[in-house]
């Protein structure tokens, strides 16, 4: 039965974390379908709908070992998603209270609101991972705010930079997605009670009553209107799964580029049983970067998906909910499964500041000559005789100073020996307050 990579016994450490798979078990999934049934019940009995025996009679199924085998048996000879399980149900209850389960409503009231229940304990988990992420990274981003290595662009050694300021642009965006995070959560957070089309019409004059009561059951907000085909709400939450596991992907990145050898200013840490290679000894692989960023291509893929469903039909189109039901799970799994691994990462991350001075290379202080030849010459007539001098130096492999003696002063010459990191600790100074400040009126917990 583990065809899935998630479920594997060998592989599905890499693709799904423990907490994850607890959320998703069909046990849980259908032990949450019963609780929104009791809470419907319960609500029902509120509003005078059913009688309030029926609601403690079904309430009391609560705890109940339910038969999944059964349930799949009667979902396949139905035909139908949920009459499986509320037909075993049936089995289980009293005379009219067997009449009273699921009372008037419909499969995306019981699915859609188990959908949302999914959301949030799945977003509480990012947020915490997330939350712990942003301030393992602020504080390195203050150890190493003057730690000077080579700014990178197109791949290529360019001016320098501090790996503090590095490390302070990967907090500051880690940030930003737990803002989107908090600023999402009452917007995601609410109930599904349509009925039929939406209109809840089987309760007459109860219905905004009873759509209350059961929202308020299960402690989740009350929408103004059915949402049966309005699933921006999923697909907004998705993507913003998908925008803060692409950030981790950014660090991870780095990492596996900068790990190696001939770089080597970042490491991740690693165990004496981890082996890099069966054919090559000497080889230590950047296992969880790599991860990672897979990771975050495939749910960046769902959650394009789960834009899809957001193209619906009139009231109800089966075409698109039942795609969320396999596309959210997935990149529930392989987004916490990523930031399991980026905390991984990021607590034993290993700084070489040594090869990062080394790597600057005598190139480094490049823009800072061209600013200083720049008063003396102007802007765009120095660039040129930057470059020509540049140029000249690594065809004949010469001394950049050597040839441009006669064309610098000694003065913009000496810029050549100072590692010149701009407004690096600066901005890592901002990114911290900005960010401790922010912090401070938030709370570990997603809310």
């Amino acid at each position: 039965m583990d065809s899935h990579m998630i479920d594997s016994e060998i592989f599905g450490h890499q693709w799904a974390s423990t907490e994850s798979r607890a959320i998703f078990a069909e046990k849980a999934r259908v032990t949450r379908w019963l609780e929104i049934v009791i809470a419907l019940a319960r609500a029902q009995a509120e509003c005078g709908i059913i009688p309030t025996e029926s609601a403690e009679k079904i309430a009391q199924l609560r705890g109940v070992e339910l038969p999944i085998g059964e349930i799949g048996a009667r979902t396949r000879e139905t035909s139908h998603s949920t009459l499986g399980m509320i037909q075993v149900l049936r089995g289980m209850l009293p005379g009219e209270a067997a009449e009273h389960i699921y009372y008037g409503t419909t499969v995306q009231d019981i699915t859609d609101t188990s959908q949302v229940i999914e959301l949030l304990a799945v977003g509480a988990l990012l947020w915490r991972d997330l939350w712990w992420i942003e301030d393992a990274l602020l504080q390195l981003a203050v150890q190493h705010r003057l730690t000077p290595m080579a700014g990178r662009t197109h791949g290529q050694p360019g001016a320098p930079i501090s790996f503090g300021f590095k490390v302070a642009s990967w907090a500051d965006e880690i940030g930003r997605h737990l803002q989107r995070l908090r600023d999402g959560h009452n917007r995601w957070r609410v109930g599904q009670l349509g009925g039929a089309v939406g209109t809840l019409a089987f309760f007459g004059d109860r219905a905004l009553d009873l759509r209350a009561a059961f929202c308020r059951q299960l402690s989740l907000g009350e929408p103004d209107i059915s949402w049966l085909c309005a699933r921006d709400r999923l697909a907004e939450f998705s993507h913003v799964v998908a925008m803060s596991v692409s950030s981790l992907a950014r660090i991870a990145n780095e990492v596996y580029a900068l790990q190696r050898r001939e770089i080597g200013e970042l490491a991740e840490r690693t165990r004496a049983s981890v082996v890099g290679s069966i054919t090559m000894p000497h080889k230590r692989n950047p296992e969880v970067s790599e991860q990672i960023v897979t990771l975050a291509r495939l749910v960046r893929s769902q959650a394009s998906v789960l834009t899809d469903t957001m193209v619906n039909e009139h009231e109800r189109d089966g075409r698109n909910w039942k795609v969320e039901w396999v596309a959210f799970p997935e990149i529930c799994h392989f987004a916490l499964a990523a930031t399991t691994m980026a905390r991984e990462l990021v607590s034993g991350l290993e700084v070489n500041s040594v090869a990062m001075g080394r790597n600057l290379g005598a190139n480094s202080s490049s823009e800072r000559l061209l600013s200083a030849m720049s008063v003396r010459l102007g802007k765009h007539r120095a660039q040129r005789l930057l470059q020509d001098a540049y140029s000249q130096a690594r065809e004949e492999q010469r001394d950049l100073s050597a040839v441009l003696h006669g064309v610098a002063t000694e003065a913009e010459l000496a810029e050549l020996s100072h590692v010149n990191l701009g407004a690096s600790g600066l901005m890592v100074d901002r990114v911290v307050d900005t960010a401790l400040r922010r912090r401070a009126s938030e709370s570990e917990q997603w809310q």
